[in-house]
């Protein structure tokens, strides 16, 4: 049989094997296949499909140019919330929406996680079910780095490795045992390396100057230790690891118990009492820390509505620091409300890295995402927003007002209140507003509130309203107010909700309140009695540092809040936490001024009474002495005193005489 050669297979490449099925003609010149090729198909030999794939491979050496491809054209912000159309008497609240949001009810408009609405993943085949698992990290056998190494990098390489030696015998004999059990805690040289690190570690950190004796007490105890005892040993470590797996899998499900509430010793009446009287911040320098004290005037706002104007609508973004234009209204040729595109951002805060003696200093992180400064965004917003600040730029939205006089308002009363916000294209405005009673903790408000701009973001991981949450609430009734954190209750306005908290409060009525400057920024109030936990518990380092409520309340009453994550805040929760740290302020102060002698009594807090008697009202005081001396030289000679017992025997006359002759002599 002579070879085959491409020129000949070319010819029956489209007839049919004579052979057929039991062809067994290696490289066969004619068609094998089932079935029929159509008219216009052409079959390629062997030798030719070889040939096209080296002749592919050598085009493939070689650079073809790419045809440019078109920029992608942004599409503007127009909206992702559901379109209100209510009308209000302040104003009309204004909702972001597409033309497809219109038609879909909140429930199918509410965003989905991307594990929901992503493709659904094959099960897996037998082979990748049999898959090697994957190899082992290497362990050096060297000593942890610590922040405070209590012995020198070689005295405890001595020590790990004499730890080491101690341990193979140990593993080694749980081979030897008939039981499966026991034969199942051994470990392989790696993982052996990495339980003596561990241990060396543990101890060292542990153990501080007394790493010598502690390290000794070890190494003699596993050098005489029995199986028995380090059979044990393993299956209790087995164990923890197991317990720590568990409870870092449910830790969402697990919370920790809440402390009891603060015993300040003193009643209702008398904790407002000692509230008002010693923890009222004075508003003399509150508008240094951002504290609106004044009612802006009506030039500072036209001063603010002209800078606008200038401005064209052009903001910062309060998230990743780029200008972008927000329109308060859409704009005719799109509908859009902003520009600039996505918003590519990291949402938490710079940590600064500690520095020691040991230890250097790294590179300033992100509490997001644990990325260096400088990196890109870990989180992409719908569009850009921005903060405003100015109480002067604030009050084109919605002017600010003092708080009225209320004489409904009980006087010996308090009143704890925190605001939860969105952002609109007004800014950030209320979303949420919560009001409790103090030291009662009774809620006596808690509702949503309708902005008065589109919204652009709910911000709901601070704030925690959600989009269903917020678009299928139900409207608030004053008669029957309903206190449910799965079913708040919607008012149409700010101001309406304003006015509802002033209903509670007067200017007297202590509010209380973490960096309260912003909730009082929020609903527009200038209120001059305020207790913030800002100045009660002050940062080390000053102003404008301050703590976080969540560092207080678990630093301080050991109360663990703010623990929902990206579900956001609740601000009864906040709310509640900062009149439990006011309240644990006043049972500090209280018991200061009761070792000073304070009482509280007939309806108010009274100094101790003086000691010793006091000093006459009109009683004589003698004469100061002269600050200059006297000239007594143009002063007469006194006259000569007389004795009471010459005057009465009637020898004055005879006393006068002797004084003349002794004069005269």
């Amino acid at each position: 049989m002579w070879p085959i050669q491409p020129s000949f297979s070319h010819s029956f490449r489209d007839t049919p094997c004579p052979g057929g099925e039991k062809c067994q003609v290696p490289f066969c010149v004619f068609y094998h296949g089932k079935e029929k090729l159509p008219a216009n198909t052409t079959r390629t030999s062997a030798f030719e499909d070889r040939f096209k794939l080296e002749d592919s491979a050598n085009r493939a050496a070689i650079p073809t140019p790419r045809a440019p491809t078109a920029p992608t054209k942004q599409v503007p912000f127009v909206g992702s919330l559901v379109h209100n159309d209510s009308s209000l008497n302040a104003g009309t609240a204004r909702l972001g929406a597409t033309a497809s949001s219109l038609a879909k009810t909140p429930a199918q408009t509410a965003r989905q996680p991307q594990t929901t609405t992503g493709p659904i993943s094959p099960p897996l085949t037998s082979n990748q079910a049999r898959s090697a698992p994957v190899s082992e990290v290497e362990v050096s056998l060297r000593p942890r780095t610590l922040a405070k190494d209590p012995a020198g990098f070689t005295k405890r390489l001595q020590c790990l490795q004499m730890m080491q030696k101690f341990m193979e015998p140990l593993n080694k004999g749980l081979l030897q045992s008939s039981d499966k059990a026991i034969k199942s805690l051994y470990l392989s040289s790696n993982q052996l390396k990495k339980l003596a690190v561990e241990e060396e570690g543990r101890i060292a950190e542990a153990s501080g100057t007394i790493y010598d004796n502690k390290i000794r007490q070890r190494l003699n105890t596993l050098k005489n230790m029995k199986m028995e005892t380090w059979v044990e040993e393993r299956n209790d470590s087995i164990a923890k690891e197991h317990a720590a797996k568990a409870t870092q899998g449910n830790s969402s499900q697990v919370r920790p118990p809440i402390p009891p509430p603060v015993n300040t010793g003193l009643s209702r009446e008398e904790e407002v009492m000692v509230l008002s009287s010693c923890l009222v911040s004075s508003q003399v320098g509150l508008d240094q820390f951002e504290y609106v004290t004044e009612v802006p005037t009506e030039e500072e706002v036209e001063e603010a509505r002209g800078a606008q104007y200038m401005a064209n609508c052009w903001e910062e973004c309060d998230r990743c620091r780029t200008r972008f234009q927000v329109f308060s209204e859409r704009r005719q040729e799109d509908g859009a409300l902003t520009t600039g595109g996505k918003c590519v951002h990291h949402w938490g805060k710079s940590i600064w890295p500690k520095k020691g003696s040991n230890v250097a200093s790294g590179k300033t992180k992100w509490s997001c995402c644990q990325g260096e400064t400088g990196t890109p965004g870990c989180t992409t917003g719908d569009t850009h927003v921005f903060k405003a600040s100015s109480p002067k730029r604030l009050a084109l939205t919605m002017p600010f007002i003092e708080t009225p006089e209320n004489f409904e308002v009980d006087q010996l009363a308090a009143v704890c209140f925190d605001c939860e916000m969105g952002y609109t294209t007004y800014g950030l405005e209320l979303m949420r507003l919560t009001a409790v009673s103090w030291p009662s903790h009774k809620p006596i408000l808690d509702i949503l509130v309708r902005p008065l701009g589109h919204i652009l973001d709910l911000n709901t991981r601070f704030s925690g309203i959600s989009t269903e949450q917020y678009f299928n609430a139900k409207s608030h009734d004053p008669v029957n107010p309903v206190f449910d954190a799965n079913d708040l209750r919607i008012v149409e306005n700010p101001y309406v909700a304003r006015d509802l908290f002033l209903s509670h409060v007067s200017p007297k009525t202590p509010v209380i309140g973490h960096a309260i400057e912003n909730d009082l920024k929020c609903i527009r109030l200038v209120h001059p009695t305020i207790v913030d936990t800002v100045f009660l518990y002050p940062h080390p380092t000053g102003f404008p540092r301050r703590h976080r409520l969540k560092h207080l309340a678990e630093k301080e009453l050991g109360l663990h809040i703010q623990q929902g994550g990206a579900a956001g805040h609740d601000s009864f929760e906040d709310a509640r936490a900062t009149g439990e740290l006011v309240r644990l302020r006043v049972k500090v102060e209280w018991s200061r001024l009761k070792i000073l002698g304070w009482t509280i009594r007939d309806g108010g807090i009274f100094p101790p009474a003086p000691t010793g008697l006091p000093w006459p009202p009109f009683s004589y005081a003698p004469p100061a002495p002269p600050m200059l001396p006297v000239d007594t030289s143009f002063m007469p000679n006194p006259a000569p005193k007389r004795k009471i017992e010459e005057v009465d025997n009637g020898t004055d006359s005879e006393g006068s005489k002797k004084r003349q002759e002794g004069n005269q002599e």
